[in-house]
């Protein structure tokens, strides 16, 4: 029997704009006891507080305004207090050895670079893009995460309903036993037919067993998602299954230019390009001369054995022009290096918009496959019941035979299974489309009414 399977769905970062609180702790703790069950949007907001990636990503950020600030920092002058004692001895051969004398005193340097032809505005400028890239990326790490919790969202409501097709086929399969052992006490039916429906409730059993397995095992994915233990019990609201399939009214080409606009990661990689640039000019501007002020003030006392001390102030003043005539061909390796990762950063752009083109492609296809295949799905469903039911009535008046109820039965069971695939395949056609684009509003679930 098919299982239900998502295709990397995820739910719009504009549908969840959320303020997220960052908690201190790590690692996955127990879920607290929920009153009501959750619906997509409250599973969200629980994500983006507990999960780590999201932790990570403000980590990532807060590390990149360091680098602005660590950038800036070549613009100020460089300060320095020191003190300084030294004990010295003088011998000449003429005099001999005179006696030993101690200098000690305070100091104050001072190093300021006033002109260096680019390298600290390249560095300035490269720190700012890479924080706006960090910026970016935080933003697609929650639009990750809010896919991965959707993802298995709708994989625990997809098994839930896989559940509950297939304990109906128990139910169906039970039914077809009792009518065949009733047959058979009668004499209108052999132990062949028994033993056939005997070995059809097994299977249904099986089937039953399988979600059941996997259904725990979504429910386990889907706690960790939300920064919790495996174990954790997190209700879910149920979602009304009537669908109505709508299509994007813009055309393809239009949502592969909103996209390209839109998408995170997309003008992340546009900024780590630009920052590239940045460095590339701040090496080259390492090739060019610098001027540099240096200036000093100390106080320097001195004791000789036997006589008074003295003190002696200094002060000194440098402007140095520095320029580099030879580096080793350092200065050379460093400029193709930079260049190099400008070409990577240029091509590594041009391979996402690629990557994002084809996600947004997919994802519209996928939506028009996903919106023919939900009336089927229903119509399928509803001949599968109505055959079902037929053949089982001619079974218990002695007209059919016990393979045809076998047969329609498991036709039944597949398009109940169809019918989930169908729907969940909608949500998450949508969903895909969402997270393509960026910013596409999702469905939510709706709690059924009473």
């Amino acid at each position: 029997m098919p299982r239900p399977t998502t295709q990397h769905p995820v739910i719009a970062a504009a549908a969840c704009l959320l303020t997220v609180t960052l908690p201190v702790g790590a690692g996955a703790v127990d879920a607290p006891h929920f009153e009501q069950p959750l619906t997509l949007v409250q599973l969200t907001d629980l994500a983006l507080q507990n999960n780590p990636a999201t932790r990570i990503a403000w980590a990532q950020i807060r590390s990149s305004e360091a680098g602005v600030e660590l950038a800036r920092a070549g613009y100020w002058p460089q300060l320095s207090l020191a003190y300084a004692y030294r004990r010295q001895k003088t011998a000449s051969g003429t005099s001999g050895t005179t006696s030993p004398e101690s200098l000690y005193g305070p100091s104050v340097d001072l190093s300021w670079l006033l002109l260096d032809f680019g390298a600290r505005s390249g560095s300035a400028e490269a720190a700012k893009y890479k924080l706006t890239a960090a910026q970016l990326s935080g933003d697609q790490t929650m639009q990750d995460l809010i896919l991965q919790v959707e993802q298995d969202y709708y994989q625990v409501l997809g098994l839930q309903a896989v559940q509950d097709a297939d304990l109906q086929s128990v139910q169906d399969a039970a039914a077809l036993l009792d009518a065949a052992n009733q047959r058979k006490s009668s004499g209108l039916a052999t132990i062949g037919d028994v033993y056939q429906a005997q070995a059809a409730l097994a299977g249904a059993r099986l089937a039953l067993q399988t979600a059941q397995g996997q259904l725990a095992s979504a429910h386990g994915q889907l706690a960790i998602a939300l920064g919790y233990a495996p174990d954790s019990a997190v209700p879910l609201a149920p979602w009304e299954t009537q669908v109505t399939a709508t299509l994007p009214q813009e055309d393809l080409h239009s949502l592969l230019g909103k996209a390209a606009q839109a998408r995170p990661e997309l003008l992340a990689s546009k900024a780590q390009q630009q920052a590239a640039i940045a460095s590339l000019e701040a090496t080259r501007a390492q090739g060019w001369p610098s001027l540099s002020l240096d200036a000093s003030a100390g106080r320097t006392t001195s004791e000789i054995a036997g006589k008074p001390k003295n003190t002696a102030n200094t002060y000194q003043a440098d402007l140095t022009l520095s320029f580099p005539l030879f580096t080793g061909f350092a200065n050379q390796a460093a400029d193709r290096q930079a260049q190099a990762a400008v070409d990577v950063a240029t091509a590594t752009d041009e391979q996402l918009v690629q990557a994002v083109q084809l996600e947004v492609w997919q994802a519209y296809q996928n939506m028009r496959t996903a919106a023919s295949s939900l009336d089927t799905s229903d119509l399928q469903l509803k001949s599968s019941q109505q055959a079902a039911d037929v053949t089982e009535a001619r079974y218990k008046n002695g007209l059919g035979s016990i393979l045809d109820v076998l047969s329609a039965q498991a036709t039944l069971a597949n398009a109940r299974v169809q019918q989930v695939q169908a729907r969940l395949n909608w949500f998450a056609a949508l969903a895909a489309m969402g997270h393509a684009m960026g910013g596409l509003d999702a469905p939510q679930a709706k709690p059924e009414q009473p």
